[in-house]
């Protein structure tokens, strides 16, 4: 993230060109000294901010965090959307939550044709996109369509840092419905002892806030036979499968995991975090899926190559308690073992660079791995 208050120059010609194709977003009552972001830059808004111009086409991700009379600023609370050539959106201040919200006027469109005709007088009080970093964010989100922003934010809109969340009954929590059976009845009480989350109290998010991702299913299912929790272990290619048969393309996979990164790396949202996580844990652990399905891990390559560098600094420091270090160094095992060496090579080398992992003795033999000898006592 960017904080730079520092002028862009650009070559006239070219700025009108960009005045003429771009989007532009129009925000109306914040109030000065709020912090205001676009994609990779954020601002402090002055007495003469209206909002952005020279948007270029594609996803973007706007957000703001209202400041308090001792400077303590608030979460970050946002929207993404998906700006074609000359639109206009136009936000607007909601004093009681403070967070930017849909004008409500009873003719929008009026507005943003009176917008569009009075564009040249308003273009002092609008701030030009900060190309600058448009190839950073081009490479952070350049697979995600309309079609993937809609299918995923929150049907109210608003991205917040944390979701909001309610009291439910047990059996509607997100993390599943009551025991059935009397095996789960038996179970019940090693569960609690095993799994912190079923002492946790009874909430679910609150309707229309959370982020609309697509489940990730488990590496292990719970139904599955003990003959085989082995093998949904050592290779989740059935989950992976399942994960795949959700999207109507093998793309809409690379989309989503873009799309939540963008949210978490702009809007701070930790269910955002949560989900690009559980994905990579996913798909990281199976040999046979790379092999099935080499283009989605060639583009899937490519995707962290770009993110992993903007990870949290405390997520940077390759070690055994890094497990997303973990997770990266045993995909790319499978990508040499898969027949992708090529995408291996060119993923640690750009990690080595941007983060100073280094992955050696990558394709040894892992010692937990290896079969265990027992010496029996002579006879």
């Amino acid at each position: 993230m960017n904080k730079d208050n520092s002028s862009m120059k650009m070559d006239p010609q070219l700025a009108l060109r960009l005045l003429a194709d771009g989007g532009v977003l129009v925000i109306a009552g914040v109030p000065e000294g709020t912090e205001f972001g676009i994609d990779l830059c954020a601002y402090t808004i002055g007495p003469d901010f209206r909002g952005v111009k020279m948007i270029p086409p594609g996803v973007h991700y706007v957000w703001c965090s209202s400041r308090g009379p001792y400077g303590d600023a608030a979460p970050r609370v946002g929207f993404v959307h998906f700006f074609h050539p000359n639109e206009i959106v136009v936000r607007e201040w909601d004093h009681e939550v403070e967070e930017l919200r849909p004008r409500r006027i009873a003719e929008p469109e009026v507005e943003r044709d009176r917008i569009r005709k009075n564009l040249a007088q308003l273009e002092r009080v609008l701030a030009p996109y900060d190309y600058r970093y448009v190839v950073q964010w081009k490479e952070l989100t350049g697979s995600v369509t309309e079609s993937c922003v809609d299918r995923c934010r929150p049907t109210e809109g608003t991205i917040r840092t944390n979701i909001e969340l309610q009291s439910c009954p047990d059996a509607d929590r997100p993390r599943g419905g009551a025991a059935t059976g009397s095996i789960s009845r038996r179970n019940a009480a090693a569960r609690l002892l095993l799994d912190e989350s079923e002492l946790l109290p009874d909430l679910k998010p609150v309707e229309g806030t959370a982020p609309r991702f697509t489940t990730v299913p488990l590496r292990v299912p719970q139904d599955a036979l003990p003959a085989d929790v082995s093998r949904h272990a050592l290779d989740c290619i059935d989950a992976i499968d399942k994960l795949l048969e959700g999207f109507e393309t093998a793309d809409g996979l690379i989309e989503e995991l873009q799309l939540a990164y963008a949210f978490f790396l702009v809007g701070y949202s930790v269910e955002s975090l949560a989900h690009w996580r559980k994905l990579l844990g996913l798909l990281a652990h199976s040999q046979t899926a790379v092999t099935k399905h080499k283009l989605t891990y060639m583009k899937y390559s490519e995707v962290l190559a770009h993110q992993l560098p903007h990870l949290p600094e405390e997520l940077m420091v390759p070690g055994p308690h890094n497990t997303v270090y973990k997770d990266v160094r045993e995909l790319l095992v499978n990508l040499h073992a898969g027949g992708l060496s090529v995408s291996a090579e060119r993923l640690s080398k750009r990690l080595e660079k941007k983060l100073g992992w280094e992955f050696e003795g990558l394709l040894d033999e892992d010692p937990e791995d290896q079969p265990v000898v027992i010496e029996l006592p002579e006879a």
